[in-house]
């Protein structure tokens, strides 16, 4: 239950994070960061936290669709479940 929790949650982080990266990279005029002077890399841009955002979903995603493999197999513990 927690893996799921937790699971979901960093899933919602990674669209809050994708969806303020684009709205602050439209507040700037959807420019370029300047990365060839080095100066942004020392000044948080919109961009990063889109990329940031868009990098999480997929191994999240992958992980939950795991656990839902996971937990539609039948026990191979070997262990036999009897109800008395």
């Amino acid at each position: 239950m927690f893996r799921y929790l937790s699971r979901f949650g960093l899933l919602t982080l990674a669209f809050g994070l994708a969806t303020a990266g684009l709205l602050g990279w439209q507040a700037d005029g959807f420019r370029w960061p300047a990365l060839a002077n080095g100066e942004s890399l020392l000044r948080p841009e919109p961009l990063y936290l889109l990329i940031l955002g868009i990098a999480i979903v997929p191994p999240t995603l992958w992980d939950i669709f795991q656990l839902e493999a996971q937990r539609g197999r039948p026990d191979d513990s070997g262990a036999r479940h009897t109800d008395g």
